[in-house]
């Protein structure tokens, strides 16, 4: 099932959003826990200690009947606890079961008191050992508790807290909080938009070079992002679009090069066919050079194909360990005669040690040969072939008496199709380079005198860990 996608911008936006909610939310949760428990942690306090000191004033019987209620000795001096933390004063009052009040303290409102009897009455509030009722009334808010008066019969000493003044508290810090939160939604909105909008833009300019790339423009382009990340990622794309471009440009000049090449021997041979068809040519000198520009031919596509091959493999393949000198010697062996039909001696100087690789010897076999080829057409008289172990490499090096490599030519030798000063055209050169580099080594040329070339292969790593024992 296809997975609907998403633009990253209001993606970004909705989590930033939904973020700020939860954040919001959660403060406005815990305050209100928080106050909710500080003020009936603080009313409940207040309730029980007066609860104490009331029930310690009847035992020490101070406590009378209504008759002592003038006197002030019905109810004890509480001031010291009538009054909390939240500037709440207590109520102190009697009242009957029905809920009717029998006593109270002549300086409380009783029409105050009469209001929180009626609450408790409608609520059907059970008066003996009521603790913590929540009453409400049509001018206030209280919480509640009671104990039986044990000097009359049917008689419920109660004590009311009032928490208005707290509740009210309470909504006007919650209404300034829900403003405060509003403009703080704005603001973080617009911070998110602004957020999203910077991550956004510098994805679509991006996405844009991205495409230009694979149209095959292959300009770079000057982008400054204020991201790091971003930064990072256009340096790596231009990177990218200048490796894209030299390597189009290596195709480019690859194909007219090849072009160029299969289009020379394919014209000799047509001409010295026609020339054969219509009798102007003699059939067996022309014939031989037809073979011979049929075998340049031949040659020139066969290396095609070695280097496309090269070219779409990561590691060789069916690989065995062997000594070098043995797939050096054997190379050398059979380029003998070519060598001895143009009067130049190949020499030899390999390791008395052998020198092991794991390789696949087709491979070196072709990389030496190439190598041995190119000296043999410079050389004039003598081709040095060295095998060796360098510390944790093994070394082939050809040398020849010839003139060398030019500074000038130094860099483009191992290219495909380079051509120097009176040079040939080619891609013998370029095999050995895709050959070490298969290998995890390297392919090098020195200037002269002599010609000078060199293949390492790394002992330690490459074809012994990721070839196929053949």
């Amino acid at each position: 099932m296809k997975t609907k996608k998403r633009r990253i911008g209001p993606r970004v936006f909705l989590q930033l959003f939904a973020l700020l909610l939860a954040v919001s939310l959660g403060v406005f949760l815990a305050f209100n826990l928080f106050f909710t428990h500080y003020v009936n942690s603080d009313v409940r306090g207040q309730l029980d200690t007066i609860s104490a000191a009331m029930s310690a004033f009847v035992k020490e019987g101070r406590g009378g009947g209504p008759e002592d209620t003038a006197d002030g000795e019905r109810f004890p001096d509480l001031s010291h606890v009538l009054e909390n933390t939240i500037r709440t004063e207590a109520r102190i009052f009697n009242l009957d079961s029905g809920c009717a009040v029998t006593d109270y303290n002549k300086s409380d409102d009783k029409t105050e008191i009469t209001a929180i009897a009626a609450a408790l009455k409608k609520e059907g509030a059970a008066l003996d050992g009521a603790k913590y009722v929540p009453v409400k009334t049509e001018t206030g808010e209280y919480v509640v508790s009671s104990i039986a008066d044990p000097m009359l019969a049917d008689r419920y000493m109660v004590f009311a807290v009032e928490v208005t003044g707290a509740r009210a508290l309470e909504q006007t810090i919650n209404a300034a909080m829900a403003a405060i939160m509003a403009a703080a939604t704005l603001v973080c909105l617009a911070v998110a938009a602004a957020i999203a909008r910077s991550v956004t833009e510098p994805v679509k300019e991006l996405t844009d070079f991205a495409g230009a790339l694979g149209s095959g423009d292959f300009r770079r382009r000057e982008l400054a992002f204020r991201d790091a990340e971003f930064s990072l990622l256009a340096d790596s794309m231009n990177s990218s679009a200048g490796k894209l471009e030299e390597y189009d440009t290596e195709q480019r000049t690859f194909f007219q090069n090849v072009s160029h090449e299969l289009r020379t021997p394919l014209m000799s041979i047509r001409c010295y066919a026609e020339g054969i068809s219509c009798g102007v040519m003699e059939p067996k000198k022309s014939g031989a050079v037809i073979i011979a520009e049929t075998d340049r031919l031949s040659g020139l596509v066969e290396d095609l194909l070695y280097i496309s091959r090269m070219d779409k493999q990561s590691a060789p393949e069916k690989t065995e360990e062997g000594d070098l000198r043995e797939t050096a010697a054997t190379c050398a062996s059979g380029l003998a005669a070519l060598a001895e039909k143009n009067g130049i001696r190949i020499a030899y100087a390999f390791d008395t040690e052998p020198v092991t690789l794991r390789y696949n010897e087709n491979h070196i076999f072709r990389a030496v040969g190439n190598l041995l080829s190119n000296a043999l057409r410079y050389a004039k008289s003598a081709v040095t072939l060295e095998c060796r172990n360098e510390a944790n490499s093994a070394v082939i090096r050809v040398t020849d008496d010839g003139p060398g490599v030019s500074a000038a030519d130094l860099p483009h030798v191992f290219e495909r199709f380079y051509k120097g000063p009176g040079g040939k055209a080619g891609i013998g050169l370029a095999i050995v380079r895709s050959v070490a580099e298969l290998y995890g080594g390297t392919a090098a040329a020195y200037p002269g005198p002599g010609g000078r070339f060199e293949l390492r292969f790394p002992k330690t790593a490459g074809p012994a860990a990721s070839g196929k024992n053949g």
